[in-house]
């Protein structure tokens, strides 16, 4: 096979045979594009966008529009749409907002398509439930909204299916990005989540925006009593504002990732307390394995209320299921340094546990906390080169010291500003033995001391 003529393509060998075979060939072709470059131009814009539309895997089939199904309202006109697409796989697409009265449930190898609007549920039921294999995609975190429910204790707004049913239960391949949600309800809460992904596997949630949400915002992991747990799946590029409870939790997986997020403002006035990334096994049987928490920014400089911890991990439920856990490359601005002085986190990086162990501190950046720093209890800590300034400060220890054993602490530094209250001691309230201390500039004995 010769290429003849730039673009088409001819078998034959002989020199006038191609001439008689390719030069109409070539004539037939510029015709056909001449007549399609007609069409083009006077086709209108939607037909062509409509046929170049991005589509998710989940959506590999038919496109279809909820305000093309009837419904009394924007929820059961997009479970009509769902419906019409049967087992197959395909997309929903809503557009311009609406109240939804109807929950919706998206079936699975389906993707439901939110454009620019305001989405407002009044269910008294979870408004969206997305069952195993589908996505929930918004235009844009500024564009796509969807509010909470104001029915009373209504504070979870994105479900994955099967833990909705039963807490426990294992759900999978979800996918929930560039969407904002945000809080509507008039109470609080600490328990239900915003978006309620359970024992998911192969699970992301990106480029979303919780935004004044009245309890919890993210949160992976559901009860472990079934035997499951949440499993690679990850929360990434996304922004939290003013949550009232914890902004992202797990509570009970593995091979979990919680990278480059932004944390603006953690807690509400009135609320339940608020601490920005949570890692909190409920029973001795939920697991805390091979978790990453990385580049992440909690910043709570501009607010004006009291409020939790930056990043708080706890095994107090007993799980020995615990470690490698890795906490690197984190921003934390536990108040502001600058100007008024600030303290509205209390601790930057709290980690502790009876059964605590294999946890990587490194490259952290922590400062002006109302309380410690640095607040460790457990075995096996790997705490290198982190930099503290304005920790602690008004009796208060700028690094906390529980029982800490078979651990390295190197290359960590203090810095005071000369602002505020500030101190480097380390209180030491349990056994600190077995670690290996080089290198810490300017925080107090035992991290002032070298051992070999």
């Amino acid at each position: 096979m010769r290429n003849v003529s730039g673009s088409i393509f001819c078998t034959d060998s002989d020199v006038s045979t191609q001439r008689e075979i390719c030069t109409p060939m070539r004539t037939f072709k510029l015709y056909l594009l001449t007549l399609f470059s007609a069409f083009v131009s006077l086709s209108p814009a939607s037909a062509i966008n409509a046929q170049v539309r991005p589509r998710t895997a989940a959506a590999a089939g038919r496109v279809v529009y909820a305000e093309r199904f009837p419904g009394a309202d924007l929820g059961a006109r997009i479970n009509a749409a769902d419906k019409s697409l049967g087992a197959s796989a395909g997309e929903i697409v809503a557009r311009g907002g609406g109240r939804i009265e109807t929950q919706i449930i998206i079936s699975s190898d389906h993707t439901l398509r939110l454009e620019a609007g305001t989405y407002a549920p009044v269910t008294e039921g979870i408004p969206i439930l997305l069952k195993p294999r589908t996505s929930l995609v918004g235009a844009g975190w500024d564009r796509t909204i969807i509010l909470e429910s104001t029915a009373k204790d209504q504070f979870t707004v994105i479900s994955a299916y099967n833990h909705s049913q039963r807490n426990g239960s294992a759900d999978s391949d979800l996918n929930v990005r560039e969407l904002q949600v945000k809080g509507a309800n008039s109470g609080f809460n600490s328990a239900p989540q915003a978006i309620s992904l359970g024992n998911c596997s192969r699970c992301a949630v990106e480029k979303v925006w919780v935004n004044g949400t009245r309890s919890i915002g993210i949160q992976l992991g559901g009860s472990a009593q079934f035997g499951h747990f949440a499993d690679n799946s990850h929360v990434s590029g996304c922004l939290f504002t003013n949550v009232a409870s914890q902004n992202l939790a797990l509570v009970n997986g593995r091979n979990i990732t919680f990278e480059n997020n932004r944390f603006v403002n953690p807690g509400q006035p009135g609320g339940p307390g608020s601490t920005a990334i949570d890692l909190e096994p409920n029973n001795d049987d939920d697991h805390v394995e091979n978790v990453r928490i990385v580049n992440n920014v909690i910043d709570a400089r501009t607010h004006d209320i009291q409020a939790g911890n930056g990043i708080l991990v706890q095994s107090g439920s007993g799980t020995r299921f615990v470690g490698p856990i890795f906490i690197e490359g984190n921003t934390i601005y536990g108040g502001s340094n600058q100007g008024t002085i600030t303290n509205v986190l209390s601790n930057g990086i709290y980690v502790f546990g009876i059964t605590m162990k294999d946890v990587t501190i490194r490259n952290n950046k922590v400062t002006r906390m109302g309380q410690s720093g640095l607040r460790l209890e457990g075995t096996h800590f790997t705490v290198l080169n982190n930099q503290f300034t304005d920790v602690g400060g008004g009796g208060t220890a700028g690094f906390y010291m529980g029982d800490v054993t078979n651990s390295r602490f190197e290359g960590n530094t203090f810095t005071y500003t000369g602002v505020g209250p500030a101190a480097a001691n380390v209180q030491v309230v349990g056994q600190f033995k077995n670690n290996i201390v080089r290198n810490n500039t300017g925080i107090g004995p035992p991290f002032a001391s070298n051992t070999p």
